[in-house]
């Protein structure tokens, strides 16, 4: 094999590797359709119960009720009046109305929305939630050379929002790390 193949086959190897990136990134930045769940205002503070309804880890239910209870004693980001003769039929319009794409509280991006009626103020509380989720993807190339002594390597990955990338080198028994960025 001449030089010249050992840099065709490096420059398509690192094709392969920009191509397979761009998948997963599409793949791990894809929208999943946000979970509206309507839940009682007494059930907020309800580890188990927002476990259940939302499909989340105890962990982070245990930080959505500390969040909760915090966002309870703010104002609201957005008001708006939607007609019903109850609080609970009013619950039940804002989800639909959220579903749909319809409502004025779809303009905050969200994983997830809980909608409760508040019965003693007479209106519904919307809170939008967004849980930050471990995403991971790998890709790298390494080249190597038939009996050559030296091969050489790189890769990128990406891990909970952390950025790597790194290039080395082998010599027989020994490997040489060129370096590692986290960004």
């Amino acid at each position: 094999m001449t030089t010249w193949d050992k840099i065709k086959l490096g420059v398509l190897g690192l094709l392969v590797l920009v191509i397979v990136g761009g998948v997963a990134w599409l793949f791990i930045n894809k929208a999943s359709p946000p979970v509206v769940t309507q839940i009682d205002q007494a059930h907020l503070t309800d580890v188990a119960t927002l476990k259940k309804a939302l499909d989340i880890q105890e962990t982070e239910a245990r930080q959505l009720t500390k969040e909760l209870e915090v966002a309870q004693n703010k104002p609201a980001q957005i008001h708006y009046v939607t007609l019903a003769p109850t609080a609970e039929q009013a619950a039940t319009n804002v989800e639909k109305e959220i579903k749909a794409g319809t409502s004025p509280a779809n303009q905050i991006p969200a994983d997830k929305t809980i909608v409760t009626p508040n019965v003693k103020e007479q209106k519904v509380d919307v809170y939008r939630v967004t849980l930050d989720k471990a995403r991971w993807g790998v890709s790298g190339l390494v080249l190597a050379g038939g009996n050559d002594p030296v091969e050489v390597g790189a890769g990128v990955s990406y891990h909970n929002k952390d950025w790597s990338g790194s290039v080395g080198g082998t010599s027989r028994s020994r490997v040489y790390v060129m370096g590692t960025k986290y960004f």
